[in-house]
């Protein structure tokens, strides 16, 4: 079926006068549609999986008599959910126009501009956060003690190595799971906006 459909694609776009033919453009929307709507789902659901994980970890340093720290992240991770939610509602706004190409394209871009910020996001704000969260963590214990105990300038280059370290983690992990997500998605996305261009060429 779907083949067929890509046929019908081809043969409508070999002229201007086919290439508006509401039936080659209605099939256009269509496949766009079932692209978009599952980009958009497995953002729904990566982003959803954060209440889980929040409650999950909040009980665990709970149990373990961290309560600050538990505090401290769930909070983060409740402001991570509310953010995500209005990056999606930001996507979710870019309606479906006659123009397809456009819409795809213009999806496309801010799709890309969003992991490009998020990729800034986890680099800077990972280190950021985490940091604190070791200090909490280790507050009051024989870690933080010896910690304390060395001269200021080791101090410093621990703390910075351990920033970088959590750094490139975070942004590793990020891309991984952005690969395991969105990948295939994605590329099937370029294969539309490809092809589209290549038509309308012709």
């Amino acid at each position: 079926m779907e083949r067929s459909i890509e046929n019908i694609w081809k043969e409508g776009f070999e002229s201007d006068k086919s290439f508006k033919l509401p039936v080659v453009k209605d099939l256009y929307n269509q496949k766009s549609k079932l692209i978009i709507e599952k980009i958009k789902a497995s953002s729904r659901k990566d982003n959803i999986s954060l209440i889980p994980m929040t409650v999950l970890l909040f009980g665990l340093f709970i149990f373990l008599g961290k309560i600050l720290l538990g505090v401290y992240i769930g909070f983060l991770l409740v402001l991570l959910f509310i953010f995500n939610k209005r990056m999606l509602k930001r996507l979710d706004q870019m309606d479906l126009t006659a123009n397809t190409y456009l819409y795809l394209t213009s999806y496309y871009s801010k799709l890309k501009e969003t992991q490009k910020f998020y990729t800034s996001l986890v680099g800077i704000g990972l280190p950021v956060i985490t940091i604190p969260g070791y200090w909490m963590y280790f507050w009051g214990t024989p870690v933080m003690s010896d910690f304390m105990s060395l001269d200021l300038i080791f101090q410093i280059l621990i703390v910075l190595a351990t920033a970088v370290i959590l750094s490139g983690l975070g942004v590793l992990c990020y891309k991984l799971s952005t690969q395991l997500l969105y990948a295939k998605s994605i590329t099937r996305l370029e294969e539309i906006i490809n092809d589209m261009e290549a038509l309308m060429k012709n």
